[in-house]
């Protein structure tokens, strides 16, 4: 084999992986989606955060967790989902909107 044959052929083998690893990856978000309670690496998926991430947010006490016996951390998924939509950042049109209402109030004053 030549070194232009191998270099071709280690390419596509890695194109190849990275394609099946993003597949495992949508697999496992699919089922991490059906479960309620969620392990820490499950919960890091379903986030699309990484697992040393989640480890600092459950010590600095940012997210809800559980830990039963003070060993393993799981997470119930419709808390995360509550803790994900508690601090929405408004788009232009709503800052706008809220603007003009705001102005319309302190007009009539």
């Amino acid at each position: 084999m030549t070194e232009t044959n191998y270099s071709e052929n280690q390419g596509l083998t890695t194109k190849q992986v990275a394609d099946l690893t993003r597949k495992v990856d949508a697999i496992t978000n699919v089922f991490c989606q059906a479960k309620e309670i969620l392990t820490l690496e499950e919960a890091a998926i379903f986030l699309g955060i990484s697992k040393s991430c989640l480890y600092k947010m459950t010590h600095n006490q940012i997210i809800p967790f559980y830990k039963p016996n003070n060993k393993l951390v799981y997470f119930e998924r419709s808390e995360l989902m509550n803790w994900i939509r508690s601090c929405p950042v408004s788009s232009m049109s709503q800052i706008e909107s809220e603007a003009a209402r705001i102005e319309r109030v302190l007009a009539l004053k």
